[in-house]
């Protein structure tokens, strides 16, 4: 009984910092105007987050040699998604090209040159 209660409690935790973490990020990638601050803040959020995702992979015990694929998956596609988001100096929001493209030379909002 008290693992099955350790267990539901760990799980409410990756879910509160998941929260925690969408609602942060909603706050500071999509309102905030520093595009500075985002670029600073972007890999570190990236990885924090995948490394939660990665947390939940282990305490969910799939099979081993699933367990590390996706792990092994989970860290190009970290960097790759890094890689592939710039922010805009004059409008400060994120763009996004496909990951195996070059990074953008233009904001897809305002067309600004990075």
């Amino acid at each position: 009984m008290w693992i099955e209660i350790v267990q539901q409690e760990l799980i409410v935790t990756f879910a509160l910092i998941w929260l925690g973490l969408s609602a942060g990020s909603f706050m500071l990638f999509q309102r905030g105007d520093d595009a500075v601050r985002k670029r600073r803040l972007w890999p570190a959020y990236t990885i924090f987050s995948n490394v939660v995702i990665g947390g939940l992979l282990i305490y969910l015990q799939p099979p081993t040699p699933m367990l590390v694929g996706l792990l092994a998956f989970m860290v190009p596609l970290t960097w790759l998604t890094i890689r592939a988001t710039k922010f805009c100096n004059r409008c400060a929001r994120a763009t996004r090209t496909p990951f195996f493209l070059k990074p953008a030379s233009k904001c897809s909002h305002c067309q600004h040159p990075f």
